[in-house]
């Protein structure tokens, strides 16, 4: 491939997004209603939503769950957002990408709510015999604290300490890539991103972290494979998309599947529309 670095990536995060599009500058929507919906009732119990806007990565809001599956957001500044949900562990167990213009009800489906209250999908005979410790999640959770806050190096090392107490703590990987990513030191994001798949098996997210952070070393047969191997999990996964239509879009004989893969993505990242108007403007 040729001039690979005329095509722009931004840098992600919060063990996620690719992109920065942005927010808008109007005043603060005073309540957000919030309803998880799940194929079974009950397990509601111990989780937490939050709302990630996209151009920043910093959860704004991090608030308890009830019982029957309600939340409330309050003064949120209209944008885009991933809205997360995550259970005692640490663990997401569903996010959803959304574009808040006016007060209203947020929607997450939770799926096999009933036979998986735990964990999202597929939980590895790893993460099963080593699942993590007390103090483990403790300094977790005390490291979302610090990423909220932009203090990244506190955030790492609350990562490491967890992943020192349980060594077998996925999301702790997962986390620390993504500090890593925002601190720009994608060798250790990419090498983490990697441990956090051999220990929960292959998924979207972290296939597509591993993606980025090869993608801003160089490595781009790696990254473009492991972007691949995110979509074939997730065909709708869009930073996936971004990542593979980023790298296609630097070879002459790939870039028609390049538009394909931005035009998804440029649905909500605006770092695909650029790359999109400068495929166009080539031609």
């Amino acid at each position: 491939m040729s001039n690979r670095h005329t095509w722009t990536l931004s840098a992600s995060l919060g063990a996620m997004l690719l992109a920065f599009p942005l927010l808008s500058h109007a005043e603060d929507i005073t309540l957000l209603h919030g309803q998880i919906r799940a194929d079974s009732q009950g397990f509601f119990e111990g989780l937490l939503a939050s709302m990630e806007p996209v151009a920043t990565h910093n959860a704004t809001n991090r608030v308890d769950v009830a019982l029957d599956g309600t939340f409330e957001f309050r003064h949120v500044q209209p944008g885009d957002y991933v809205l997360r949900i995550v259970d005692q562990s640490g663990q997401t167990v569903a996010q959803n990408y959304v574009s808040v213009q006016h007060s209203g009800e947020l929607m997450i489906h939770l799926p096999d709510c009933g036979r998986r209250p735990s964990a999202p999908g597929t939980v590895s005979l790893t993460q099963l015999r080593h699942p993590p410790a007390k103090k483990a999640v403790q300094a977790f959770a005390a490291a979302s604290k610090f990423a909220e806050s932009g203090k990244y190096d506190q955030a790492v090392e609350q990562l490491q300490k967890a992943i020192q107490i349980s060594p077998e703590f996925a999301s702790a990987y997962a986390n620390l890539a993504v500090q890593h990513m925002r601190m720009r030191r994608f060798e250790e994001a990419a090498d983490e991103s990697a441990r956090a798949i051999q220990i929960a098996g292959p998924d979207p997210l972290n296939l597509c972290n591993l993606a980025f952070a090869q993608f801003q070393l160089g490595r781009f047969d790696e990254s473009a494979a492991n972007a691949r191997a995110s979509l074939r999990l997730d065909s709708s996964y869009l930073q996936a998309h971004l990542v593979l239509g980023a790298i296609l879009a630097n070879d002459p004989a790939t870039r028609q599947e390049a538009i394909q893969h931005l035009e998804l993505a440029a649905q909500k990242f605006q770092s695909a529309r650029i790359n999109l108007e400068k495929l166009r403007a080539s031609r």
